[in-house]
């Protein structure tokens, strides 16, 4: 009886906010683990980095993108990470060459967008923000239904054409960028919370927190989704 041979566990490089965002990157690491994969957080670019490259990207949460770089107003207040800015532009760059699957959630489905050719709403209707949580307690149990498109990428991942979600933003996507399809959009505003492509690579975005969710199986089902994509990406 021969021996099975062991799965190969993609390595998946990801990006979390450098502002304390340690139980985030926590969260991050083990959607991954559970989806059958490995992890390494992008701290360097890809020309820095030593080693064995990605075999896909994770663009997590975390400030606001640069509106410089979507043409937005740029004396509009914004909170920004400029180092960080550059180094998943970097990493985007390489991905798009290297034909690279990639998953972003929150401001990484921004960035995903925006480094394609998309834009921004640099802020939201003051009437859906003034209805959301304002403590810590209220966040966590905070929910908003979004409607996914049949035959997308989203709805094969999650099993579902409808969710509950926990997405909490200032910022959203205003026009998506060419190749990019619209997927999922918020029930109540029709604003935009899931975006995808085909080319150069999977390119999948969502805007609420799946890392937050691992309890309901749709979201370890988009993890594992991905990671599955990345594991034909560098399988033999």
């Amino acid at each position: 009886m021969s021996a099975q041979a062991t799965p190969f566990k993609p390595l998946i490089g990801f990006t979390a906010g450098t502002q304390g965002d340690h139980g985030v990157a926590f969260l991050l690491r083990l959607a991954i683990w559970l989806a059958g994969g490995r992890t390494t957080r992008l701290k360097r670019t890809p020309d820095e980095r030593d080693g064995v490259m990605p075999d896909g990207l994770l663009f997590g949460g975390g400030l606001d993108i640069d509106p410089a770089r979507y043409a937005g107003d740029e004396a509009f207040e914004s909170q920004i990470d400029h180092r960080r800015d550059d180094l998943e532009w970097s990493w985007m760059d390489w991905a798009d060459s290297a034909r690279v699957p990639a998953l972003g959630i929150c401001r990484g489905l921004q960035m995903l967008n925006v480094h394609a050719g998309g834009d921004l709403h640099q802020t939201l209707d003051p009437d859906i923000i003034a209805a959301w949580p304002t403590t810590a307690l209220e966040y966590l149990v905070f929910r908003k239904p979004i409607r996914i498109e049949r035959g997308s990428h989203l709805e094969a991942a999650t099993g579902a054409t409808t969710l509950d979600v926990n997405s909490l933003h200032l910022q959203a996507v205003r026009n998506p960028a060419p190749g990019f399809s619209v997927v999922a959009r918020e029930r109540a505003s029709d604003g935009i919370q899931g975006i995808e492509a085909d080319e150069p690579a999977l390119r999948m975005g969502v805007q609420y927190h799946p890392e937050m969710l691992l309890h309901q199986p749709t979201s370890r089902s988009l993890f594992r989704y991905f990671v599955d994509r990345c594991r034909g990406n560098g399988a033999d």
